[in-house]
């Protein structure tokens, strides 16, 4: 009797928590819902419609491109050729989230997470690879990277975005959360924020079960810290009754504060670049796509991010510092909503 009565109240006690889930998750919705229909009732339907559900559901693959180039503390000259990618996608209302594996024997993967509002955007990525080739010269030694064993490249990334004009979307080009219905462009102001970790060490290393903090930092590595903002602009182009988007933009960015940092066991040496001759940011994007009804799109993107820095005109000054980086990404992804 006692067992029977103990197993009742754990199964009410069950149901009960399993309500109050359900209940959470039905008032979360109902508020992204109000939010949804709030923000419609202000959006030009002329131009911009929302789709009818919540839920979407992408395939994509990837394929991208990465060179570093530094001089000053930590000599470096990194590529990671071309690697390809395949991820999954996941989105709610304007949030998706995204991850990404690489091909092949070298590590890779991708996280990201983003969203698109009428007027207010932001993506974060984080990123990490070994399929590296090149050299990085740190304070006391040198090494040669050509397998994907020596060093192990980690990025992560913040991009704020701003747009102006109501009538132009960035959901629909970025990630097809909105219906560009008329043609239109807009002015955008944006942010970004950019770490490169540079660490001595291969994936199997750093990645392991058995890896301590301890173990984390006695792997020699360097940190790169770049904060930008600028502005830009964007244009949808609309063609065959809304069914085909074409998109591109560019923001020119000006970098604020650049620095460099050298981690060793208990040495830490950090160095805020100068602000030179040159300090530069620039992303650019460019896309094409294809919506036949309210549930399938299939896109073809691409994004272009360039970067430069540099304290004095000769490399012969004996305090010159350069810091630059291209970075290229394309993108065939196959969206579903539900």
């Amino acid at each position: 009797m006692k067992k029977g009565l103990f197993i009742l109240l754990l199964f009410l006690s069950f149901a009960a928590y399993g309500q109050k889930r359900d209940n959470f998750f039905r008032d979360l919705d109902d508020f992204f819902e109000m939010r949804a229909i709030k923000a419609l009732n202000k959006i030009d339907t002329n131009y911009v419609l929302r789709y009818p559900y919540r839920f979407d559901a992408r395939l994509f693959a990837n394929t991208s491109g990465m060179h570093i180039a530094t001089q000053g503390l930590g000599n470096i000259d990194l590529s990671t050729g071309m690697s390809n990618r395949v991820g999954v996608s996941f989105g709610y209302r304007d949030i998706a989230l995204s991850y990404s594996v690489g091909l092949g024997k070298t590590l890779g993967f991708d996280f990201g997470l983003s969203s698109y509002g009428k007027h207010f955007c932001f993506e974060i990525n984080l990123k990490a690879t070994n399929n590296l080739s090149g050299q990085v010269t740190f304070p006391d030694r040198q090494i040669v990277a050509n397998n994907g064993d020596e060093l192990t490249l980690l990025e992560s990334n913040l991009m704020l975005l701003y747009s102006f004009n109501p009538r132009f979307s960035l959901g629909a080009a970025m990630k097809q959360t909105a219906i560009q219905r008329r043609s239109a462009g807009g002015f955008l102001i944006g942010m970004s924020w950019t770490v490169w970790d540079v660490l001595a060490a291969g994936s199997d290393e750093i990645f392991s079960r058995e890896t301590s903090i301890a173990s984390l930092l006695a792997i020699p590595k360097i940190f790169y810290n770049r904060y930008s903002v600028g502005a830009g602009y964007g244009y949808n182009l609309v063609l065959g009754q809304s069914h085909w988007l074409l998109h591109a933009s560019a923001i020119p960015m000006w970098t604020f504060y650049d620095s460099t940092t050298y981690r060793y066991m208990n040495t830490k040496t950090h160095r805020p670049h100068p602000m030179g001759v040159i300090t530069v940011t620039g992303t650019a994007r460019a896309g094409v796509y294809y919506r036949w009804g309210d549930r399938w799109s299939i896109g073809l993107s691409g994004v272009l991010n360039q970067m430069a820095s540099r304290n004095k005109i000769h490399r012969s000054d004996p305090e010159f510092q350069r810091f630059s980086a291209q970075e290229w990404q394309s993108r065939l992804a196959l969206s579903y909503r539900f």
